[in-house]
């Protein structure tokens, strides 16, 4: 708009200059008149588009810093969207990972034998399974495994028979997946009775290995 009422002024001029040239009593010829007229014209075209320049650079500026506004508002919207979603990833990883944890720690911990045995039966299959699972996909948890005996035969035999059972358990579960460093085998044989008594149901609770979590 200021451009057009710029041109439309220029023109004005040069109208009155043309007019002014050619009522002139003889200080300058109609050529020389023609001549000044054709001067101003050129004159205010020129200033009219220097104008006009400047107003397209004005233009042009504003035009890049609005741009550049924008890309700036997109790259914080992105940014603040991409944390968003690392946030949300993270929540739903510690959920995911306490829920494990709680999985983890509803399964049998104690793995029953028979006399005399060191074979694992096949009812705790599925709770070692659950172990090997979680064990697998937590790469830092570390576990003992505690052997025990029952109170019949020697104390050394049943250190060893402890081991064994220990070791069973410890086998069955890198079949499974679990990286052999995270298990670590103890026995305490006869030491550490659940039950005192003499009878078979008390000493069948003895025979035993236990699953114990160093970290959940």
């Amino acid at each position: 708009m200021q451009v057009v009422n710029l041109s439309k002024i220029i023109a004005a001029s040069v109208l009155v200059a043309f007019l002014a040239a050619c009522s002139s009593t003889g200080e300058t010829t109609d050529a020389s008149a023609s001549a000044q007229a054709a001067q101003v014209a050129a004159e205010a075209a020129s200033l009219a588009q220097t104008q006009a320049d400047a107003q397209a650079l004005k233009d042009a500026q504003a035009a890049a810093a609005a741009a550049a506004a924008l890309i700036e508002a997109q790259a914080l919207a992105d940014a603040e969207a991409a944390q968003q979603a690392a946030d949300n990833a993270a929540a739903q990883l510690a959920a995911q990972k306490q829920q494990a944890q709680k999985a983890a720690q509803a399964l049998a911990h104690v793995i029953y034998f028979d006399f005399d045995q060191s074979t694992i039966k096949a009812e705790f299959r599925t709770a070692l399974n659950g172990h090997a699972a979680y064990l697998s996909q937590n790469p830092s948890a570390k576990i003992v495994l505690e052997g025990h005996a029952d109170e019949r035969g020697t104390r050394e035999y049943n250190i060893a028979l402890g081991e064994r059972r220990g070791n069973a358990v410890s086998r069955y579960l890198v079949v499974q997946g679990v990286s052999i460093g995270a298990i670590e085998v103890v026995s305490f044989g006869e030491e550490r009775p659940v039950n005192s008594g003499s009878d078979s149901a008390s000493l069948a609770e003895n025979r035993r290995v236990e699953v114990r979590y160093v970290n959940y």
